[in-house]
């Protein structure tokens, strides 16, 4: 029987755990043959094992992903074992949490390293790959409605979220002519060893049991949003582009760039100190 993706080539980083292992199990269960990273061996190695069990095909690769070379390095790995590349799914990520005014310059370097500059390397060195061998291709970014938020604490993940959404819009115009799609995924909350520690973090700054109850409850399972991660991999799904998608267990949305909400205007201009305290006094916080 056909599937959605046989005789295609998937590289997906930080495969070893939670949302990257579901990612690489369900593009696999599909037909590709996949290229699996992680900073980490061992898990990498196991979903290997596990990938190769059921008669996939599927390639190992343990280094971290936050400088070009490696990058270069595990688009190679693809291209030697399988012969090519067709999708690549940006996923790595670790971070680094506290207090913004007390990060120090190693804890941004390593956030922004891993989430940001992995997935600009990665896309860069993918895109430029598929556009040599020809035929399209689609590279699908994992970022997080998190930098909208602002989340208290996760200064460098926010940062490093948001500078991805402007990087998905770039490359998507810039890969376009090539037939490669380029779109990402903001996942919610899931749960992933990373994020229920995060959960317990929250518990400490204050949230009563009520409340951490219904934290969790909320959490999805990584399963649950790997189905849109197949779809943008696949042909149909790389008719989108440029696209940022929230996706729950029943539930999508397209996550556009935020509106421009006119808040007055000054006629003939320019403005004046009491025009512009009359125009954005409703957006203070009150006193």
């Amino acid at each position: 029987m056909s599937r959605r993706l046989d005789g295609q080539v998937v590289v997906v980083t930080g495969a070893g755990r939670g949302l990257g292992r579901a990612y690489a199990l369900a593009l696999a269960a599909e037909g590709a043959s996949v290229v699996a990273n992680d900073r980490d061996a061992e898990p990498v190695e196991a979903l290997a094992a596990e990938i190769t069990s059921t008669g996939g095909r599927v390639v190992a690769v343990a280094e971290a992903v936050g400088t070009r070379a490696a990058a270069t390095r595990l688009v190679q790995a693809a291209r030697d074992s399988f012969g090519r590349i067709d999708v690549m799914v940006t996923n790595a990520g670790a971070d680094r949490r506290g207090p913004v005014l007390d990060l120090t310059d190693e804890d941004w370097e390593f956030t922004l390293g891993t989430h940001l500059l992995g997935s600009l390397f990665c896309s860069v060195e993918a895109g430029r790959a598929m556009r040599d061998q020809g035929g399209g291709g689609a590279i699908i970014n994992i970022t997080s409605d998190a930098f909208h938020q602002g989340v208290p604490t996760l200064a460098p993940y926010c940062v490093s979220k948001g500078g991805i959404y402007g990087l998905v819009r770039v490359l998507a115009a810039e890969l376009a002519p090539f037939g490669i799609s380029v779109n990402a995924v903001a996942p919610p909350a899931t749960r992933t060893e990373p994020m229920l520690a995060f959960a317990e973090t929250l518990e400490v700054m204050g949230l009563t049991e009520e409340q951490m109850d219904a934290l969790k409850a909320s959490f999805q399972d990584p399963e649950d949003i790997a189905p849109v991660v197949v779809y943008l991999a696949s042909p149909e799904g790389r008719r989108l582009t440029g696209r940022v998608l929230g996706v729950t267990r029943r539930e999508v949305v397209s996550l556009e760039p935020p509106t421009a909400n006119r808040l007055g205007t000054c006629d003939p201009g320019p403005w004046t100190f009491d025009g512009l305290e009359a125009a954005l006094a409703p957006l203070a916080a009150p006193a």
